[in-house]
């Protein structure tokens, strides 16, 4: 009886302690809502993750949140991967990038489709190598920047996709209705596309051979919204870093 009892209570408590847990809807593949990115970062850097998808049916979403509500960011990371669904049902092929800068507190959650893309020995990498010392340095806007056009050329790489980040980042310029211009890319974008594309191409020389030759899968057009995500599920595997 005793037992019976423990069990209910520690079953009780769990669902408290799940209840409290507010996990925000996605708006799209980009969610700042710890305010910390520019408008335009923000815009751009949805028009292309939008783009990749389309091309490739890969989802990656980046999410900045205000608290982790006082949980390890691996379980919130966990728990919203979940509740949105990120990645197509049945082939598991989402990533998340988390950031929680008041926590100080940054991860990449990888669905079990693209473990074999994002390790987690490489998700550690590209944290270490392209994400916190930008953070560190105080660059929170040019350290997501950064780490989601890493991810995507990860994926890309692993994933035998040839696409082309800059002009995913450049057709998709929002036109000026009245003069029919297109915002220009903004700096931290247009800087960090050829960054991580040269720190790609050193580490793996056959990748230039890749886009030269434009092989791999090709998609459509740069245009489209976001539909929601697919139902895909966390394999648990990625890397948490904090600064």
């Amino acid at each position: 009886m005793k037992r019976i009892w423990l069990f209910l209570l520690v079953f009780l408590a769990s669902s408290l302690v799940s209840a409290k847990v507010n996990l925000p809807a996605p708006s799209g593949f980009v969610n700042d809502f710890a305010r910390v990115l520019k408008t335009e970062t923000t815009s751009q850097l949805e028009n292309i993750l939008s783009a990749f998808e389309r091309q490739s049916g890969i989802e990656i979403a980046v999410v900045t949140t205000p608290s982790l509500e006082e949980q390890p960011i691996e379980d919130y990371a966990v728990d919203l991967f979940k509740q949105w669904g990120i990645g197509k049902k049945g082939k598991d092929n989402g990533a998340l990038f988390l950031i929680a800068p008041n926590e100080r507190k940054t991860r990449i959650e990888v669905g079990y489709g693209l473990e074999g893309a994002i390790n987690d020995a490489l998700a550690g990498r590209l944290l270490d190598q392209v994400v916190v010392p930008r953070f560190k340095a105080g660059n929170i806007d040019e350290g997501i920047a950064a780490g989601t056009l890493a991810i995507v050329s990860r994926i890309a790489q692993s994933e035998n996709i040839a696409f082309d980040l800059e002009a995913a980042a450049s057709s998709m310029g929002v036109s000026s209705r009245s003069r029919g211009q297109k915002i220009p890319l903004p700096w931290p974008i247009k800087i960090l596309i050829p960054i991580v594309m040269f720190y790609l191409f050193i580490r793996h020389p056959w990748l230039f051979l890749l886009f030269l030759g434009g092989g791999g899968r090709h998609g459509g057009g740069f245009s489209g919204g976001f539909g929601g995500f697919g139902g895909g599920m966390s394999g648990g595997g990625g890397a948490s870093r904090g600064w």
